[in-house]
């Protein structure tokens, strides 16, 4: 980026999304936003082109700035946008040279300009508990978000607070971050080293590696036990925990459930687990809520509530009465219109099959190239431990009874590892 010093505007070439028109970038009060292991967030008033707005900027540094999914998808490109999904508005990139001699390195840097969302659900719920009018919408949008990547064959597979974008003045929710996205088709294989521990499924926690989008609706589910408790839901802090918390909620799974997962490992099923249900583990909430997530949580991937049948559930009911309104007394039907719930029951998917179709054949291109060459510091990412790369075996393994005491689990949040209040890492 160049700067003018006198007025504190940065200047930059980019690409305009989803036209690819090349534009020149007005982009004022630059500053660094929030951080994380393998990218970085910065916040600014977009100048030019078109209406000042406030934006987010995101800064990775991909291996190669060959074919990226994340890029792909969020650029829009011969897709319909959705309003629950972030919407990517520019990118571009650059190379970054560093050292001297022989010690000289290079560094490719993708730059993905959003629209500014003010919160995630994350920084929401660390402050306040969401009243019941809240939580229905921004669960209903949630699942509304999640059926619109499943009709486009995309399993997102890191469902998690901190990457659900919430404008709380305008009630709207977008799900972001889709560095771990990939589009997936029925028997194919995908590792199981996704999603982040608390939101990650049974069937992953067991090694499968023929899974799709279910993993996303479990995922989701857990983060609307977590608005319904006002905490993590499941906060194991090892595999063997997280699969003691959910036995307690769900019960052991039978041979048939470990079938439908698809999974590399199997429970004991003779470990010491006592079955509480979900209103226990929710503590203070009505049968109604614990049932519904009950519907949703569930081993069998198939069988989880999910899509229009969901959205038109009995649970959603009350946010659909003519006068429902937010706290701040902005209607529901404003935020959740007559058009958007029609759109959810006809859940037409011929133009999203289209789409993935078209990406698998490598129909949908689009590469950013490098706009300018400087001679910088580089901001490197820290790698995963290579040990958590590690792929399951192949065969089937019976695990240790599951551990009996339950005082052994670790409350601190691995995403705090992972991110430092990445209000947008979309």
């Amino acid at each position: 980026m160049n700067e003018d010093e006198n007025k504190g505007i940065v200047f930059q070439i980019g690409y305009e999304l989803p036209s690819q028109q090349r534009v020149s970038m007005q982009i004022a009060n630059l500053r660094l936003h929030a951080w994380g292991v393998f990218s970085n967030v910065y916040r600014g008033t977009l100048v030019s082109p078109g209406t000042e707005q406030e934006i987010a900027i995101k800064k990775t540094w991909p291996k190669t700035p060959e074919r990226n999914f994340e890029l792909l998808f969020l650029s829009g490109i011969r897709r319909k946008p959705h309003k629950n999904i972030v919407q990517m508005l520019f990118a571009f990139s650059k190379t970054t040279t560093s050292g001297q001699g022989h010690e000289l390195t290079k560094a490719f840097c993708e730059s993905y300009v959003f629209g500014f969302m003010p919160f995630t659900l994350q920084n929401i719920l660390k402050k306040t508990r969401l009243g019941e009018i809240e939580m229905k919408v921004y669960t209903w949008q949630l699942f509304e978000g999640i059926r619109y990547l499943q009709m486009h064959m995309i399993v997102h597979r890191d469902i998690k607070p901190v990457n659900l974008l919430i404008d709380i003045d305008k009630g709207i929710l977008k799900i972001a971050d889709f560095g771990s996205a990939k589009i997936v088709q029925r028997g194919s294989l995908s590792t199981s080293y996704q999603v982040t521990r608390f939101y990650r499924p049974p069937e992953l926690l067991l090694e499968s590696k023929e899974y799709y989008w279910m993993v996303d609706v479990w995922s989701a589910g857990c983060c609307v036990g977590e608005m319904m408790k006002g905490k993590v839901l499941f906060p194991g802090g090892s595999r063997d925990m997280m699969l003691k918390l959910i036995a307690q909620a769900i019960g052991l799974p039978s041979s048939r459930d470990h079938d439908y997962m698809k999974v590399a490992k199997v429970i004991d099923p003779i470990s010491d687990v006592k079955v509480i249900g979900f209103k226990e583990v929710l503590g203070n909430v009505s049968d109604e809520w614990a049932d519904f997530l009950g519907e949703i949580l569930r081993y069998r991937p198939r069988e989880r509530l999910h899509g229009p049948k969901l959205l038109a559930h009995s649970f959603f009911d009350q946010i659909f009465l003519p006068k429902c309104a937010l706290s701040n007394g902005l209607l529901v039907s404003q935020v959740i219109t007559p058009e958007d719930y029609k759109t959810a029951q006809r859940n037409d998917s011929s133009l999203g099959k289209q789409y993935a179709a078209a990406v698998l054949r490598n129909e949908v291109k689009f590469t950013l190239k490098d706009t300018q060459e400087t001679t910088t510091p580089v901001l490197t990412a820290i790698p995963k431990d290579p040990k958590d790369l590690k792929e399951s075996k192949e065969s089937k393994e019976t695990l240790p009874k599951l551990p009996s005491n339950a005082s052994t689990t670790n409350l601190a949040s691995p995403t705090a590892v992972m991110s430092l209040k990445r209000t947008l890492n979309a």
